[in-house]
């Protein structure tokens, strides 16, 4: 499936005033990138926010699902889908996605 560039855009003007990133088309959908590394994920519609401890909780309490891939989506990545309450409310979003930024670059 192609990236939706109507949503791409979508999301990329909530993200304005973010923390500096970078964009990289990567396995047929759009990685988001802070110092390198991805904090965020356009594909299949919807944002994937990268996840750990401090903020899966906030998924969960929304009852949103992980990223799988492979043939029988076995195969996870800590990268859960968000809600369209949050993508919606540029505020929320950019907040959730500070979050995800700090567990992508926590060296």
């Amino acid at each position: 499936m192609a990236l939706n560039e109507d949503f791409k855009n979508f999301v990329l003007d909530q993200l304005q005033g973010t923390a500096e990133f970078e964009t990289k088309q990567m396995f047929g959908g759009l990685a988001l990138l802070c110092q390198g590394s991805a904090f965020a994920k356009i594909k299949h519609g919807t944002v994937w926010l990268k996840v750990d401890n401090s903020n899966i909780a906030d998924f969960e309490k929304f009852g949103m699902s992980q990223y799988t891939y492979g043939k029988d989506n076995t195969r996870k990545l800590n990268f859960y889908e968000t809600p369209i309450e949050i993508l919606e409310d540029r505020a929320k979003l950019k907040e959730w996605a500070q979050k995800s930024i700090e567990v992508a670059t926590k060296k």
